[in-house]
């Protein structure tokens, strides 16, 4: 009976003229927002690469230096977007374009693309994931708002009955029926997605990976809104009455949860401001770690340390350079500190996501949109690991810098010596996005909280089935 209900919703749905309206107009809002994120994305792509090329050239040619000055030149590198990111920007908009890496000091990224925009711009911007979970909802809605109130104001909801269908093979029969005919109008548009992205791109297994989750993940999501939109249907006597509280649960899910989430996370767990927090990073270097001593104290045990492991009573005497050796003592240092506030930030940041989610009660739009960016490989895990790599690399060419500064001095001379050779030596960054089990597991929560309205949606498909009357 159900394969009839199913096969009959399917069939109606496609001679609803409302499908292939609205179908036909996001098709073309999609299209036109896939081609200019593409296009963007792939102009970025190789404005990084140029860039970072003539950034490491530049480092390649310095002249003849100082091997400490050398490094105080810097490199700048740059995070590679993966192919997914034409589906979803994430925070790439907000969170800078490239690294500088130099000594004694780690830097957040810089430049990022949301600054050089007007504010009407900002507030007018839509790209792809909008078309994905905001409008197409919104079509969803649109189509099944009616999908069994319209059989009861007909009467063919009597009929039926009367028949013996039973309510609940006959509601989650329009579920799969809708969903089948939702599916085949937007087929095109993802497949045209596809060939436009293995056009454009090299499509790796985890690329093709990372893109079936993604379609997953919308398909629960769509799946939620019909099963609620189908359960309104059922529960309100009035297809009116169903429309208005379908579309105050899409503005609540789409536009004012997230910003409530943001709102909260940023009350219960506040960022500390720039300015507070370089000025805590410098009293930390300064003053000490609990248990560490001040500057003062820790440079004089290095020092006495240095003299007693050369076996020499004063620092002219040393065989090495103790300039480079005393940076090198410090840096170690900085990097510590550093590492502890940078980690106790970004650590917030993720627990500001995480908070965003007591706003999920309003529906699984908080959810997706967290999903989406970390298939995408644009949200804050990713971001993180890129800055871990990026820090790692930096300890490598400045250690690198000191070596030969350490080497080729004497005592308290500073007249080390590097020239051409030694910077082509320095090895490019290169940098590999973690694969998609990295992406799942940093989502887990926002799977959870998907999954649960998936729950909650078809229980409450359930229980407006056995209340259902003609």
């Amino acid at each position: 009976m159900i394969a009839a209900i199913i096969r009959k919703e399917f069939v109606s749905t496609l001679r609803d003229g409302r499908l292939w309206i609205l179908g036909i107009v996001l098709l073309a809002i999609f299209l036109g927002f896939f081609l200019a994120s593409t296009h963007e994305l792939k102009q970025m792509r190789q404005e990084k690469h140029s860039v970072g090329m003539t950034a490491k050239e530049q480092w390649n040619t310095q002249s003849v230096k100082n091997p400490h000055s050398a490094a105080h030149y810097g490199i700048y590198v740059f995070k590679p977007d993966l192919p997914s990111a034409a589906l979803d920007p994430g925070l790439r908009p907000f969170v800078g374009q490239s690294l500088w890496l130099e000594p004694h000091k780690r830097n957040l990224t810089r430049f990022s693309p949301s600054t050089d925009q007007i504010l009407a711009n900002r507030f007018g911007q839509a790209t792809t994931s909008f078309v994905l979970y905001a409008l197409l909802p919104l079509m969803i809605v649109a189509l099944t708002f009616n999908s069994v109130s319209q059989e009861r104001e007909r009467g063919t909801l009597r009929m039926l009955h009367s028949l013996g269908i039973a309510a609940r093979s006959l509601v989650f029969g329009k579920l799969l029926g809708l969903l089948a005919a939702f599916m085949l109008v937007l087929s095109p548009a993802l497949l045209i997605a596809l060939l436009l992205l293995g056009q454009n791109f090299s499509l790796g297994p985890d690329d093709v990976s990372r893109l079936l989750a993604s379609f997953l993940m919308f398909l629960i999501y769509y799946t939620i809104f019909a099963a609620v939109s189908i359960a309104a249907s059922a529960f309100f006597r009035t297809s009116r009455v169903a429309l208005f509280c379908l579309l105050a649960f899409w503005l609540a899910s789409v536009f004012i949860a997230p910003r409530l989430g943001a709102v909260t996370a940023e009350t219960l767990s506040p960022n500390p401001t720039a300015s507070r927090f370089w000025e805590a990073i410098k009293t930390d270097i300064a003053q000490g770690l609990e248990g560490d001593g001040t500057h003062e104290q820790r440079a004089q045990a290095f020092e006495a340390q240095v003299l007693r492991e050369y076996g020499v009573n004063r620092k002219e005497d040393l065989p090495v350079g103790f300039v480079s050796l005393n940076r090198q003592h410090n840096d170690g240092y900085s990097v510590r500190v550093h590492e502890l506030h940078f980690d106790r930030l970004r650590d917030n940041f993720a627990v500001q996501q995480h908070l965003t989610h007591l706003a999920s009660w309003l529906g699984p739009s908080i959810a997706i949109r967290s999903l989406s960016m970390a298939m995408a490989g644009m949200d804050l895990a990713h971001q993180r690991d890129f800055e871990d790599a990026a820090e790692e690399y930096r300890h490598y060419f400045i250690d690198l810098t000191e070596d030969w500064d350490r080497e080729r001095s004497h005592g308290t001379e500073r007249n080390a010596k590097g020239q051409e050779s030694d910077w082509r030596s320095v090895k490019a960054f290169e940098y590999q996005a973690p694969k998609i089990e990295f992406a799942l597991k940093a989502a887990l929560l926002d799977l959870m909280v998907l999954m649960g309205w998936l729950f909650a949606a078809l229980m409450l498909l359930t229980l407006s089935a056995n209340r259902l009357t003609p």
